[in-house]
C-alpha cells in the first residue's frame, strides 16, 4: 500500500508542477484604450497589409501579424517595439485554413490579447476612425469580446492529467 500511496503522490506533485510552469503571470494586460492608442501604428503596417489578426505568436510582449489569405495564413514577426512596430516576413505558409470563397480574410483588423488577467486571450475589433471630442482628433474605435471559455492550452492540459491521475488511482485502488 505505501508503494500506491508514494505513486499517488508523485502523480499530484507532476500535475501541480507542470500546471505552475504553464501559468504565465507576468504576460501584459491590454485594456480597449490601450488597443485604441496602439491601432494607429498597428493597422498602417509597413507592409500594408489589411485587416489583419495581431496576436504576441513569439511570446516576446509585442504583436505581430497572422495574415489570412486565400486558405493560407502567413506569419509577420514583428521586430521592432509594443509602441513602434516592424514587421518582417517570418513564415509565408505559417498554416492553412478553410472557408468559402466570398470570405477571404477577416473582416476588420483584430488583436488578440488578454484584457483581465485570466490567461486567455480576449478580443479586440478595430473598427474605422471616429472623432473624438476630448483630444479632438480621429481615432480608432475598438470592440471588445471576453473569451469566456477558459479553456487555455494550461487548462487543457491540467484538466487531461487530472483525468490520467484518476485512471491511475482507480486502477492502482483496484488491484
Amino acid at each position: 500500500m505505501n508503494t500506491k500511496l508514494n505513486l499517488f503522490l508523485l502523480i499530484i506533485a507532476i500535475i501541480f508542477f507542470n500546471s505552475a510552469a504553464l501559468a504565465d503571470n507576468n504576460k501584459p494586460l491590454f485594456t480597449k484604450a490601450a488597443i485604441e492608442k496602439l491601432s494607429d501604428s498597428y493597422v498602417h503596417n509597413n507592409l500594408n497589409i489589411k485587416d489583419p489578426a495581431f496576436v504576441d505568436v513569439d511570446k516576446d510582449g509585442d504583436f505581430d501579424i497572422l495574415y489570412f489569405n486565400k486558405g493560407n495564413v502567413e506569419y509577420y514577426k514583428n521586430t521592432g517595439t509594443l509602441e513602434q512596430p516592424v514587421f518582417v516576413l517570418e513564415n509565408k505558409h505559417y498554416d492553412k485554413y478553410n472557408v468559402p470563397a466570398i470570405l477571404n480574410g477577416l473582416p476588420m483588423p483584430v488583436f488578440f490579447a488578454d484584457k483581465d488577467g485570466d490567461g486567455d486571450l480576449d478580443m479586440f475589433a478595430v473598427k474605422e476612425k471616429g472623432y473624438d471630442k476630448d483630444t479632438k482628433k480621429n481615432e480608432y474605435r475598438v470592440l471588445y469580446s471576453e473569451n469566456a471559455l477558459d479553456l487555455d492550452t494550461g487548462t487543457l492540459i491540467t484538466i487531461i492529467l487530472v483525468l490520467v491521475i484518476v485512471v491511475l488511482v482507480i486502477a492502482i485502488l483496484g488491484k
